[in-house]
């Protein structure tokens, strides 16, 4: 008997104790929840505030930061131009060298900016529209995408009588070389002729400008296609190191990404090879997706030194 009113009581209190978890208000709802990716999103959603997106998940109170490019860089010295930053860049900016460098820290850090060509760009970073327009082929050549420079080569009087040099820069202006500067860049010409030469035998020294090495890259392979016993050398090393060696002759050819100043073309000829944009670029994760130039200038001078500042 006392057995059996023991066994009573405890299934009672197993009903009691069910009956309360089950009962009332104890499962709170929560905003956030688990995505596909296992990461916990919120359903509030996006805002869209002048133009920009903002998401919960990005701290836009955190300091902005900003890389760029070395003194003597085309590509810094066509960016700053453009946008005014002019001889004002951010005391705080760090410095790096090489474009790949730019790249790398970008992606590396999801509060940072920075800027580099728009034929270097890979799917590690993200291009911002700039005024609303996306750089691209056809807004580069059309000129409504305002960021923009050429990419040229530059050649001292001796490599001007060079017919190595000469046949080389022929290539790069011909059909084929112009339909390789459209793989990544855009062409300074659609109407280019068709290449005429081959069977030439030397080697070429080429330097300068990061920016246009790949480009000169793919020039050099393609061109050997039709001169296999033309070597050809190729280093980086800035667009100013590459208009002082074509200089001073210490190479054949140098490569820039800017245009030559007036005490540069007395010794130089210089030749556009292709045009090329200057992509402004943040961390995927960045929910910005485009700025005008003025906000560009203010974070690149240091008037801007939070993202806040930018994400409204």
């Amino acid at each position: 008997m006392k057995k059996a009113i023991a066994i009573t009581l405890a299934c009672i209190m197993a009903l009691l104790m069910l009956a309360a978890c089950n009962g009332g208000d104890a499962t709170t709802r929560s905003d956030n929840s688990t995505g596909s990716n296992g990461q916990t999103q919120n359903n509030s959603g996006q805002n869209n505030t002048n133009g920009q997106n903002t998401t919960s998940n990005f701290d836009a109170s955190r300091i902005i930061a900003v890389y760029t490019r070395e003194d003597g860089s085309g590509t810094r010295d066509a960016f700053v131009s453009i946008t005014g930053v002019g001889g004002d860049m951010y005391a705080e900016a760090v410095v790096e060298s090489d474009t790949n460098q730019i790249l790398t820290k970008v992606e590396e850090n999801e509060f940072a900016i920075s800027y580099v060509s728009v034929g270097s760009l890979n799917e590690r970073v993200k291009a911002l529209d700039i005024e609303g327009v996306t750089p691209s082929d056809e807004t580069i050549m059309n000129g409504t995408y305002t960021l923009q420079r050429p990419l040229l080569v530059c050649i001292n009087a001796d490599s001007e009588r060079n017919a190595l040099v000469q046949d080389f820069i022929a290539f790069m202006l011909s059909a084929e070389g112009q339909d390789i500067s459209a793989t990544r860049w855009t062409m300074v010409t659609s109407s280019a002729p068709a290449y005429t030469g081959g069977g030439l035998s030397g080697t070429l020294k080429v330097g300068g400008s990061t920016s246009v090495e790949p480009l000169m890259q793919r020039m050099s392979e393609a061109y050997r296609a039709h001169n296999p016993n033309v070597a050809i050398e190729i280093s980086g090393g800035g667009s100013g190191t590459g208009i002082s060696e074509a200089t001073s002759g210490v190479i054949d050819i140098g490569m820039s990404s800017r245009a030559l100043r007036d005490n540069e073309k007395e010794a130089l000829t210089d030749i556009d090879i292709a045009l090329d944009g200057v992509a402004v670029i943040v961390n995927p994760k960045n929910p910005v997706s485009g700025m005008a130039i003025e906000q560009v200038r203010e974070i690149f001078t240091g008037e801007a030194t939070r993202w806040n500042q930018i994400i409204s």
